[in-house]
């Protein structure tokens, strides 16, 4: 329908110049009479040889929308475009920003997309996908979505969802490009979901997500300024500004501090807060308070009364200068929610709507339906919803009359009913965890309901973990960041959170990403490339640095924390212990676990360590240790490795197939000997160990390929699993063994399974040099 426009064109006095020039901060920008950039200037020239690009474009049904005219009066543009579409453009120059922003738009059910750019540069030093910021040689230029609507970056699927880790900014061949997109979201649409794995879902028009008001920010200044101008764009153009004890998190030192994962109780709070305290933490996080996800009702053993017990758990916990977080997965409603039982709410997310051909009674176990298309998708709950019940059921037949199978009725609580030849029935949207999904109106409750929870109870810290349930709204990235952005906006303190995806919007409202998962092997194993490689993301995205999630169990070691708080320290990371209380209690290290610790973070915190020795820590095969002698000085001990390696291999009758190393202890210490069996398949057993020639040592232990074992000099071998997880402590037949100040020489032996490819690994760990630094 065409519109009638706020502005009167009629009025406007146009130039039609042939050239135009805008300011971006320090960043010029030239483009014609149609709207395509012919410079992008700042410290030079940034606009690549030979790339079109237009400031504006749009996408309706197959085409693709160029401008065909722009006529100027003051900061606003009248662009047409074929199909007889008309927007109408504000250009806002501030000191050290463009804002551009849609005012209105005519025929705008012919339009379905509205593409910012992109905007092509030569830059490719650092390109920030996330926060959507390039820079090279002490130049930035960047791109802010300015609301949720307004998605930062490359427009991938129909419905907006996008699995890549941030698109605002991408490298390019010629250098890199910075882009975004808003969906004309106000009108009835149907099209596959989720990154296009379900199919079919209804998406009835949504105004949140109209086209006016669409808007983005354009930049260019020094590197150095960069985080001063986006946080003055924050602040300036109502952005979520997420700040940390009334700092932006986004340089704030609380944003990356470690924190607890455990599970707090009403009976245990007063232990658990007495333990934060030793590890020298100041968070603790629930890892499952919740026994509904939708109206968030607590676990009821946990909580006895309810948000109440919560509310006295977190005001024993902040008097003690300590917060108290919980953790639930956005959007997804569990299957026990009052959203879905006893009576099914009429806005849970649905797709592959159709109708009924027969009428169905309260006893039937087949279906008939008027169009298949869809029903042989399997998901995890195979729901549908019928009236007020929902079935479930094992798929559909394949030929006319069409019908559902083996439909179990009534399930998860709700109430068999009797239907009509032509009434609706759809499938319910889910995901793997067994859960249902809200569409865009019940997301919105959920909202309400989660900021009720915190705002009652004074919980201040959340991951939105599945934040990608968000995509189940059919909204896509606007799905989730609509989410977290309401979320903070109604929570009526400071939210400290995380989250399981990151995008250009979210950039604003996350205080950290907190990506790597403890589940996959031990300590030092569990993704631990994955943690690594994503420090390098975060920086280049001005995310605080934090390096994922660790088991602390009965069995962890001074050693494995040590080593991953000397990576926390290399990357100036924050990192989260996962660790229940009766764990803490049965770890007969934990004292000097916890002394580590608060060593180490303590020196992080005040950035002690130099250039040089925070390369040395980032190497994933060093290892340290730190203490503290005195009130001002940190002592950081480095180690040395001595490799060995053993193949099994033919030798003289009686002659053992051994190894033998000769090393020198710069001082007395107790012999720390790691051992590996390296291969695919076979074992390695009765390892022997000769010491200094005069005392000889069986292992009493079968090594199954890449299983390893630890010898810290004390009463017990440590025996570890392909995946480095502590499988047992096997009794050492000495109670210590101190290697000497000078010379001392090992031999070590073992048999191999014949016909295997197995080999053994392993190095003697000695002291090395130490270094003495000043607070």
């Amino acid at each position: 329908m065409k519109k009638t426009f706020i502005i009167c064109l009629a009025l406007l006095s146009l130039n039609l110049s042939a050239q135009k020039i805008i300011s971006a901060g320090s960043l010029k920008l030239s483009i014609d009479e149609n709207l395509r950039i012919n410079s992008i200037y700042g410290s030079k020239e940034y606009l690549p040889e030979g790339v079109d690009s237009y400031l504006l474009r749009l996408q309706s049904g197959e085409n693709e929308l160029f401008p065909q005219s722009a006529e100027w009066k003051n900061n606003n543009i009248r662009v047409s475009f074929d199909k007889d579409i008309e927007i109408i453009l504000s250009m806002s120059e501030f000191d050290e920003y463009l804002r551009i922003e849609v005012i209105e738009t005519n025929n705008d059910e012919r339009i379905d997309i509205l593409f910012y750019g992109p905007f092509p540069t030569t830059i490719n030093e650092t390109v920030g996908e996330i926060v959507g910021v390039v820079r090279e040689d002490g130049y930035a230029v960047g791109i802010q979505s300015l609301n949720a609507k307004t998605t930062g970056g490359k427009y991938i699927n129909p419905d907006g969802s996008d699995e890549a880790r941030g698109t605002a900014a991408t490298v390019e061949e010629y250098g890199s490009s910075l882009q975004a997109y808003c969906i004309n979201r106000d009108k009835d649409r149907e099209y596959a979901i989720w990154n296009n794995r379900i199919p079919d879902a209804f998406i009835p028009a949504n105004p949140d997500g109209n086209l006016e008001g669409s808007a983005i920010a354009l930049f260019g200044c020094t590197e150095k300024d960069v985080l001063n101008i986006v946080e003055k764009i924050e602040i300036e153009q109502g952005l979520p500004h997420s700040t940390l004890n009334g700092k932006w998190s986004k340089t704030s030192p609380d944003a990356n501090k470690p924190y607890l994962i455990t599970t707090f109780t009403e009976d245990n709070i007063d232990e658990m807060i007495e333990f934060t305290k030793r590890l020298g933490y100041n968070t603790i996080y629930h890892s499952h308070p919740f026994s509904t996800w939708g109206h968030f009702d607590l676990i009821e053993d946990q909580f006895p009364n309810g948000w109440d017990g919560m509310k006295v758990c977190v005001e024993k916990a902040r008097a003690e200068g300590i917060r108290l977080g919980a953790h639930t997965l956005t959007n997804f409603i569990t299957t026990n929610d009052p959203f879905v039982t006893p009576v099914p709410d009429k806005d849970l997310m649905i797709f592959c709507r159709t109708v009924l051909t027969r009428d169905v009674s309260d006893s039937d176990t087949e279906i008939y339906i008027a169009n298949p298309a869809g029903y042989d998708y399997q998901n995890a709950n195979q729901a549908l919803i019928l009236g007020e019940e929902i079935i479930r059921f094992s798929g559909v037949s394949e030929t006319e009359p069409y019908k559902l199978l083996d439909c179990k009725r009534g399930q998860y609580g709700t109430t068999v009913s009797s239907y009509n030849a032509g009434d609706e029935i759809a499938r319910l949207a889910d995901h793997d965890y067994k859960v249902f999904f809200p569409n865009w109106e019940l997301q919105k409750e959920m909202i309400s309901n989660l900021a009720d929870f915190f705002n009652y109870t004074g919980v201040g810290q959340l991951d939105f973990d599945g934040h990608e349930g968000g995509w189940g709204t059919g909204e896509g990235e606007f799905g989730m960041d609509y989410f977290s952005e309401q979320l903070q906006k109604q929570v009526n303190h400071e939210l400290r959170n995380g989250s399981s995806r990151s995008n250009h919007y979210y950039w604003h409202t996350v205080s950290y990403i907190n990506w790597g998962e403890p589940w996959y092997g031990g300590f030092t194993k569990s993704q631990g490339h994955y943690r690594y490689r994503n420090q390098e993301l975060l920086r280049r995205n001005y995310i605080p640095n934090m390096l994922g999630w660790f088991l602390l169990n009965e069995s962890t070691t001074l050693q494995e924390v040590e080593y991953m708080l000397a990576r926390s320290a290399g990357y100036d990371a924050g990192y989260a212990l996962y660790s229940m209380l009766n764990d803490m209690k049965k770890n007969t290290e934990f004292e000097s676990v916890a002394e580590a610790i608060k060593i180490w973070e303590e020196a992080r915190l005040k950035k002690i360590f130099n250039e040089e020795q925070m390369e040395q820590l980032r190497d994933v095969n060093n290892d340290f240790s730190l203490t503290r002698p005195s009130a001002n000085e940190y002592l950081l001990q480095y180690y040395e490795k001595e490799h060995f390696e053993l193949h099994d291999m033919p030798v003289q009758p009686g002659q053992p197939n051994d190894v033998s190393m000769d090393f020198e202890a710069g001082e007395e210490q107790p012999f720390y000997l790691v051992v590996g069996a390296v291969g695919d398949s076979g074992t390695i057993s009765n390892i022997i160990l000769d010491f200094n020639g005069y005392t000889t040592h069986a292992v009493n232990v079968e090594l199954k390929p890449n299983w390893s074992i630890t010898y810290r000099g004390d009463d017990k071998i440590l025996v570890y699993d392909d995946v480095g997880r502590l499988k047992t402590r096997v009794d050492f037949d000495e109670d210590s063994i101190m290697l000497k100040k000078g010379h001392n020489n090992i031999r070590l032996s073992a048999d191999f399974k014949a016909g295997s490819d197995i080999k053994l690994q392993g190095y003697i760990r000695l002291k090395g040099k130490s270094e003495r630094i000043k607070n």
